[in-house]
């Protein structure tokens, strides 16, 4: 994913726990807010998820499935994606499938998707 896409100040994880809005599935929490910066995105996986191999392999296929859907999003939000343990045993399109069903979930797929 582009750098000019990376939410990274604690700031704004913090911001987007508290006062963003929540949409939950079973293997991901997908909380978002409108924001001025245009999209920005941000990812987490606690240690509840795994080992630190387990972890940064969620969030390689979190961000690849997130980069894929980039165009087909609306702009203007800030989007933060939480994993949850089950995520560690899914595939890639377990994965992809989850992130679809909670951006659809929250009506943040431009129009016509």
């Amino acid at each position: 994913m582009q750098r000019r896409y990376r939410l990274k100040s604690n700031k704004a994880f913090v911001y987007l726990y508290r006062k963003g809005t929540c949409v939950r599935t079973p293997l991901l929490a997908l909380y978002y807010s409108p924001g001025k910066y245009g999209l920005k995105v941000g990812f987490s996986v606690s240690k509840k998820v795994g080992k630190s191999v387990v972890r940064n392999k969620v969030k390689r296929r979190l961000r690849e499935n997130f980069r894929l859907l980039i165009p087909s999003l609306r702009k203007g939000y800030t989007y933060l994606v939480v994993a949850r343990p089950p995520i560690a045993d899914s595939d890639f399109g377990t994965v992809k499938e989850s992130l679809c069903e909670a951006l659809r979930r929250a009506d943040l797929f431009e129009v016509g998707q």
